[in-house]
């Protein structure tokens, strides 16, 4: 499969205001780094390739050719490393690359598939997921574009650990084995989410209540101590 390329520029300046002006000019800035790189390379790419990188990645393709097209001709594969996103407009704001060499293992994010969610849902079942992705090392080449999470034979009261997911071959694991990915747990009835509410309510008073006597034995102690100073 022939991977995608994105044309890139390097960039000249750097710096918030930069950033901002590029952004304006339809630009998205980025940079490049890597294990042979010694310093990171600022880049830039017109804000129009965006849809080259969601489409590679949903599906599966990691892998990404940058072509530079300034000056010389030089192409560098490399994976996304990090995304930031303005939420309030709903823009990428700045790319992070990292570069790769085929046949040099790697540690990346990889995004976590769960199936079977029908199944728990008729046992009565609600999944509560705590971890949606995990951190694996592998070859480039072999970096999954998930991993799948079966919950079919999963019932209320289980759970799932990161040392119970099965990883492709030539892929390892490395966050915690014993970090917990999910839980199967019984929804909250109406009634019992009332009485949560009315405990932390009268928590809330106790605490104020608490606090107020302790203020108030303070007080009575400077009081005291002026009484004696006046003595």
């Amino acid at each position: 499969m022939e991977k995608p390329v994105l044309k890139v520029k390097r960039r000249e300046k750097v710096g918030k205001a930069e950033a901002k002006r590029l952004r304006k000019k339809g630009f998205i800035p980025a940079i490049l780094y890597g294990a042979h790189i010694k310093e990171g390379i600022p880049l830039q790419f017109e804000s129009s390739q965006l849809s080259i990188l969601s489409s590679s990645l949903h599906k599966g393709d990691r892998i990404i050719t940058l072509h530079f097209t300034d000056g010389k001709e030089e192409k560098r594969e490399a994976i996304v490393k990090d995304a930031q996103y303005n939420w309030r407009k709903g823009e990428v704001e700045h790319i992070d690359f990292y570069e790769i060499k085929l046949g040099e293992k790697i540690t990346t994010e990889v995004p976590l598939r769960i199936l079977g969610e029908e199944a728990v849902s008729k046992k009565g079942g609600v999944i509560e997921q705590m971890v949606r992705e995990v951190e694996v090392e592998c070859l480039p080449e072999n970096i999954p574009p998930y991993i799948d999470v079966d919950l079919t034979d999963f019932e209320v009261g289980d759970s799932l650990k990161v040392k119970d997911l099965k990883a492709p071959p030539g892929v390892k694991i490395t966050t915690h084995p014993e970090e917990i990915v999910l839980s199967v747990i019984s929804p909250i009835s109406e009634e019992e989410l009332e009485e949560l509410e009315e405990e932390k309510a009268v928590e809330a008073e106790e605490v104020e209540v608490v606090e107020k006597g302790k203020k108030g034995e303070v007080k009575k102690e400077e009081e005291s101590e002026k009484k004696k100073e006046k003595e």
